[in-house]
C-alpha cells in the first residue's frame, strides 16, 4: 500500500512541474490541426475524383 501512495505522490509532483499550454496556444494549435485536416481532406477528395474518373474510363 505504501508503494501505491508513493507512486501517486510522485505523479502529482511531476504533474506540478509540467509546463501546461495557455488557452491561446491551445486554440492556435487546434486551428492549425483543423486547417491541416481540411487541406488533407480536400487533396484526398480531389485524388478520389480523378482516380474514380480514370477507373470509370478504363472499365467502360
Amino acid at each position: 500500500m505504501g508503494k501505491i501512495i508513493t507512486y501517486f505522490r510522485e505523479a502529482r509532483a511531476e504533474l506540478a512541474r509540467v509546463s501546461w499550454p495557455s488557452r491561446d496556444e491551445i486554440i492556435q494549435s487546434t486551428e492549425a490541426v483543423l486547417l491541416f485536416t481540411l487541406f488533407s481532406m480536400t487533396i484526398l477528395w480531389i485524388y478520389d475524383l480523378v482516380f474514380g474518373a480514370v477507373m470509370q474510363r478504363i472499365l467502360q
